[in-house]
Order: C-alpha cells, then sequence, then structure tokens
C-alpha cells in the first residue's frame, strides 16, 4: 500500500494560524487542523494548497513556501503523505462551507484547540518559535489563478 497523497497549508497571521473545524464531510469530525486535502487527479500539490484552502474556509490565497513535509498514521494502516505549506491571505471572508469545515478560528500557538493531526501542532509550534523560513515555490505554481 502506497500513502494517500495530500497537502495541507499553515496561513499565519499577527502570531496565529488560522485552523479548521473538520466537518461531517471529512475524518476526525470536529476536530481542528491546518486546511488540507487530497491532491486530486492531473493537479499539483501547489494548486491543490490553493484549492483546499478556498474549498473549505472561502479565502483567496498564494503559495509562499514549502515548510516541511509530514507523514500521518491512521488506524487500519492508511498513511499520507503531506507537503505543508506557507499561504498568505490575498482576499476572501472566512467562511466554513458546513460540510468539511464547521468552523474557522485563528489560533496562537500556545491555545490551539484540539487538533486532528499530530503533525499540524508540532508545525505550527516549530514555525513561530524559530521563525521557520520555508523554500520558495516558483511563482508560476503558486498562484490563485491556476484554479
Amino acid at each position: 500500500m502506497n500513502p494517500f497523497p495530500g497537502v495541507c497549508v499553515l496561513i499565519p497571521d499577527r502570531g496565529r494560524a488560522l485552523l479548521v473545524r473538520r466537518g461531517p464531510g471529512h475524518s476526525l469530525p470536529g476536530l481542528w487542523c491546518m486546511p488540507c486535502g487530497a491532491i486530486e487527479h492531473a493537479e499539483d500539490f501547489l494548486t491543490a494548497g490553493i484549492r483546499e484552502v478556498r474549498e473549505e474556509t472561502g479565502l483567496h490565497i498564494e503559495i509562499v513556501s514549502l515548510l516541511s513535509v509530514c507523514t500521518n498514521y491512521f488506524d487500519g494502516g492508511t498513511t499520507t503523505l503531506v507537503p505543508v505549506l506557507e499561504g498568505r491571505v490575498l482576499g476572501g471572508t472566512p467562511t466554513p462551507d458546513g460540510d468539511e469545515t464547521i468552523d474557522i478560528g485563528w489560533f496562537a500557538p500556545d491555545e490551539l484547540p484540539e487538533l486532528a493531526f499530530e503533525a499540524d501542532g508540532h508545525i505550527i509550534q516549530r514555525y513561530f518559535a524559530t521563525g521557520l523560513v520555508g523554500a520558495p515555490v516558483d511563482p508560476l505554481f503558486a498562484r490563485p489563478s491556476l484554479v
């Protein structure tokens, strides 16, 4: 079995990170996480990150950098391989979609709610504690006009 390809996006603003509360359309409903989801067929991971944020939050973003890559392990033996991207809001109003996300909030690293994925907490803590700077991405593939 191969890992399932996914993507998640850390969106920082004034010392806080944007998190979404997972709705009934997701696994682990009721828990919080960075906006995330599957990379679809014939979709690159940068475009997937932009699309997932828009679908789950209503926000239009650009991708700033690649921060990390992590693996999540689930009951039943399923794993995901997830590039963690840093995004910057370009516009839109934060609005949960009601299915995949039921709430949206900004959280300081020391006030995180119950998270769906252990890696999310680690990435957020490390980002704010160290000033983590990721690898820049090619702007050609990091624009919302691609989705």
